[in-house]
C-alpha cells in the first residue's frame, strides 16, 4: 500500500483546491482541534490556518507529507490498520476527505473517528449513484472514479448507503451538501446529482 501510494503522489503532483474543501470550511470553527486523516500534501490544512485550528494530519505517503510539512504542518505517517493512538474526544473534528474509498477497513476508521472525535466527524465520497455513472454501468462500462490507477478505489457507496453505513456505526446525520453538480439538483436530489458529497456526522453519546 505505502509505495503505491509513493508512487501516486509521483504522478499526481501536488493538489489544489476543491470545493469540498470549502464545504468541511464552513462546518469547522474556529480555534478548533482537527484531525485529517489522508491528509495527502497538506492542501486542506494550509487552509485552515486562517481558521487558527490546532491542526494535526497523517497519510501513508512519505512524499505527501514531505510536502505538507513544507507547508508548515504538524503531520505524521500512519497506515490506519490499527487503532488510532488518541484518548477518547480527543479532537473537535476528524475530517476524511475522499479518504474511505481507498481502505479496506473503512468501518473500523469511522469506529475510531467517532471515539476521537467530540464534535463530529466530516467525511467526504465519491457517489457512486451519480447520474452519469448510473449510464456508464447501463452501458456495460464501470464508472472511473480515480486519478491514477483502478487500485486506489476499493469501496464504494451511493448516498443511501453511505447514510446506512454510518447509522450502523453510531452517527447522526447532522448535514449533508454535495459539492459538485449543477447546484439546484445536487441539492435536491444528491443520490442522483451529487459527484463528490460531504457528510458531517455527529456522534451519538
Amino acid at each position: 500500500m505505502k509505495d503505491f501510494y509513493e508512487n501516486y503522489w509521483d504522478k499526481r503532483g501536488e493538489s489544489g483546491f476543491r470545493p469540498r474543501y470549502r464545504i468541511f470550511f464552513d462546518w469547522i470553527e474556529n480555534n478548533s482541534k482537527v484531525l485529517e486523516l489522508g491528509c495527502g500534501d497538506g492542501y486542506f490544512g494550509q487552509m485552515l490556518k486562517e481558521k487558527r485550528v490546532d491542526y494535526a494530519g497523517c497519510d501513508i505517503s512519505e512524499k505527501a507529507l514531505s510536502v505538507a510539512k513544507g507547508r508548515g504542518l504538524d503531520v505524521f505517517q500512519c497506515d490506519l490498520e490499527n487503532k488510532l493512538d488518541f484518548p477518547d474526544n480527543n479532537f473537535d473534528y476528524v475530517v476524511m476527505s475522499e479518504f474511505l474509498e481507498h481502505i479496506v477497513n473503512s468501518e473500523k476508521v469511522l469506529e475510531e473517528a467517532n471515539r476521537i472525535a467530540k464534535n463530529g466527524v466530516l467525511v467526504s465520497i465519491p457517489n457512486i449513484a451519480y447520474w452519469r455513472f448510473r449510464l456508464e454501468l447501463l452501458l456495460g462500462r464501470f464508472p472511473k472514479q480515480w486519478a491514477v490507477a483502478p487500485q486506489e478505489h476499493l469501496r464504494y457507496w451511493s448516498v443511501r448507503d453511505f447514510i446506512n453505513t454510518a447509522g450502523s456505526l453510531g452517527f447522526k446525520i447532522h448535514e449533508i451538501k454535495a459539492s459538485n453538480g449543477k447546484r439546484m439538483l445536487r441539492n435536491l436530489w444528491p443520490n442522483l446529482f451529487g459527484f463528490q458529497v460531504c457528510f458531517y456526522l455527529k456522534p451519538l453519546r
